[in-house]
């Protein structure tokens, strides 16, 4: 169900009956553009991290082709996301670490690139320790005036972390001794890449650990990009705490809008009030009908 169907619009506006066409039209414009919001995800990591990987097994859509030695990412790539009318676009950016050449090139495509990206997650090797051009990287980009709550830093090949021969093929999880390994590695990442969310770490090919990831990521991401984020997940890394999550931060979200939208205006006392009762009418049914926008 799109916002643009008439049957909806005229809903809103009829909670706005004794507002003027102009801010009437004002509102449903910035109410459109939450509701239609199109994230932008940034996924970074050196040369056979596993990004695409992990991409594939996270969202619904197919994202690009994996290579297990090389890098195939050799340039930042926009891969747009759509489900219906939903859309969504995945930066899938060329490795770090590959060349001190390479690394001077990559700066200046992520320096112009960091403005518009909601979030970048950042993958890093659970079974190495090899992480000093990903540090100098991660410095040069908060150097750059990144703001350290749009990093969400994610291991992958959990599996393959010591013991690797005790991963638990039959269960797809960890042995004992690999948690503890992985729980050694976890504190030393957060260590190094300090962060406003936990480092978890993940195995994409068999979906060890992924819709906990998500739930984390649904949580790092901007209110107004939740939403949009959720709807192209896969359904078994769903979860119900994503969903509320995703949930309660697009009505959030709705509010100041119309908080942003009506701003400008000056209304006398009566209309505020009117305006109040409105504002919590639109949120309600936006809330209600959340799962068929989404």
């Amino acid at each position: 169900m799109s916002f643009s169907h008439s049957s909806l619009s005229a809903q809103v506006k009829s909670y706005l009956t004794f507002l003027p066409e102009e801010i009437r039209q004002k509102i449903l414009e910035h109410l459109h553009s939450v509701i239609h919001y199109e994230p932008v995800i940034g996924i970074m990591g050196k040369s056979g991290t596993g990004k695409s990987s992990l991409c594939n097994a996270i969202f619904q859509s197919h994202i690009c082709a994996t290579h297990p030695l090389n890098g195939c990412t050799r340039q930042a790539h926009r891969l747009t996301l759509q489900i219906g009318e939903r859309r969504m676009t995945l930066v899938d950016l060329p490795g770090i670490g590959e060349t001190p050449q390479h690394d001077q090139e990559y700066r200046a495509l992520y320096r112009q690139l960091l403005p518009e990206v909601d979030l970048i997650i950042w993958i890093l090797r659970a079974d190495e320790r090899a992480y000093a051009a990903d540090i100098t990287m991660h410095q040069f980009l908060l150097n750059e005036g990144a703001d350290p709550s749009r990093f969400l830093f994610v291991l992958s090949h959990a599996d393959r972390v010591f013991p690797a021969e005790e991963w638990n093929a039959t269960e797809k999880c960890p042995s004992r001794q690999q948690a503890l390994s992985l729980a050694t590695v976890t504190a030393r990442v957060a260590t190094l890449f300090p962060s406003s969310f936990p480092v978890l770490s993940v195995a994409a090919p068999v979906g060890w650990n992924l819709p906990a990831f998500v739930s984390l990521m649904i949580h790092a991401l901007p209110p107004q990009a939740t939403s949009a984020v959720y709807s192209h997940i896969r359904g078994e890394n769903r979860s119900e705490q994503a969903r509320k999550h995703a949930q309660q931060t697009f009505g959030e979200t709705i509010g100041k809008s119309f908080d942003v939208a009506v701003a400008r205006f000056s209304f006398p006392a009566w209309m505020l009030q009117l305006l109040r009762k409105a504002r919590d009418r639109i949120i309600h049914l936006l809330i209600t009908l959340w799962e068929r926008l989404f």
